[in-house]
């Protein structure tokens, strides 16, 4: 998976022990991916899809340097049991169009790349798995029951970098964050094709849909300390407009609190978490994890989050009754997306350039 990103200064790092009571227990799992990028969770279905980001690039552990290594592909999007933890079969992304790409920065020479996925989210009503594919500029959308996607399920829609993705349920409608065009295009899950497209948004980042509010959050990509660019983006959709744009940390990444309807955006450049209000959509609190937070899961029914620290190897627990960090759990591994299982409360997370899922239990005190 290409990976571009320095790690980011941050405050002191929290305690590695949980708060007095707080108890935790962790695993890991075979993903069935060479390269586990992101994942959703669907709840009623109770199935884990996992894309496998594996491509031409490696970045040295190390180093931090980003180096070409072309080797056979098998683009795909793993299926998984969210009750046994088995890999159940996956969606391939074999049959679909080739794009032509240079092969690394330094060479200029091109190569023919597969459609690699990336970001994901789950239209749950229809049945659908959408993708971003950011390495040719392209996402896919295809239903959770196919064994292999086809040209067909390509959307049409003119991407440059698409980050991050979302999808509401409720209108059938997807969220693709298009970073180096400042836009946002809103897809029609069915046709897979564009019905308009949300501007002036400065390098759009990552998603989180409230259905009740019609709201969409979007985060902004600015890894800027300092400036008027680094904010979220509340966007109105039955409408389509934006509703304001409210100052956070940099490089800030949201979630909503299914359960209150806060919005937690977490920020991977300085490891703040806000805390915004959604009816006067201010900031009502700023949570300090110390951390490198990738991206933040929250558990409405548990009232916790949990952010995963790509550079840190960490998780950091979040007390959402009092807004305080529990502690932070050593992972062992760069930890890079997670999201909740509703049911049980167990968190599940990609590893960075790694084939397993952790899997991590928290009981609060």
């Amino acid at each position: 998976m290409a990976a571009t990103l320095t790690s980011p200064a941050s405050a002191a790092p929290a305690s590695t022990k949980l708060a007095s009571g707080w108890s935790y227990s962790q695993t890991s799992i075979p993903a069935g991916v060479a390269d586990g990028a992101e994942l959703a969770i669907d709840q009623k279905r109770r199935k884990i899809f996992v894309t496998d980001a594996d491509d031409f690039n490696y970045k040295d552990p190390k180093s931090g340097q980003v180096l070409p290594y072309p080797h056979p592909l098998n683009p795909k999007v793993a299926v998984l049991s969210a009750d046994s933890r088995k890999v159940l079969r996956s969606i391939s992304y074999n049959n679909l169009p080739t794009t032509t790409v240079p092969v690394s920065k330094t060479i200029p020479a091109k190569m023919p790349m597969k459609q690699i996925p990336v970001g994901i989210a789950l239209d749950t009503r229809a049945g659908r798995v959408l993708t971003t594919n950011a390495e040719t500029n392209a996402a896919t959308i295809v239903s959770m029951n196919a064994r292999a996607a086809t040209p067909g399920d390509m959307v049409k829609s003119k991407l440059d970098h698409p980050m991050g993705i979302a999808a509401d349920p409720t209108t059938g409608r997807a969220y693709i964050a298009n970073v180096t065009l400042d836009e946002v295009a809103v897809i029609d899950t069915a046709t897979r094709r564009e019905i308009t497209r949300i501007k002036d948004i400065y390098s759009p980042s990552f998603i989180a849909i409230d259905s009740t509010r019609h709201r969409v959050y979007i985060g902004n990509a600015d890894i800027k300390t300092k400036g008027k660019t680094n904010y979220l983006t509340v966007v109105d959709s039955r409408t389509n407009t934006i509703v304001k744009k409210i100052t956070t940390a940099a490089n800030s990444r949201p979630a909503v609190d299914a359960a209150t309807g806060k919005v937690y955006a977490a920020s991977f450049a300085t490891g703040e978490v806000a805390v915004i209000d959604p009816d006067s959509l201010t900031i009502v609190a700023r949570i300090q994890t110390g951390a490198t937070p990738n991206k933040i899961a929250i558990d409405s029914k548990r009232r916790v989050a949990y952010t995963s620290n790509l550079f840190k190897k960490t998780f950091t627990v979040i007390d959402l009754k009092t807004n305080a960090v529990v502690g932070a759990i050593p992972a062992g591994v760069g930890v890079h997306t997670l999201a909740v299982d509703e049911r049980t409360g167990t968190v599940f997370s990609t590893q960075f350039q790694s084939s397993n899922l952790t899997v991590l239990s928290v009981k609060r005190g």
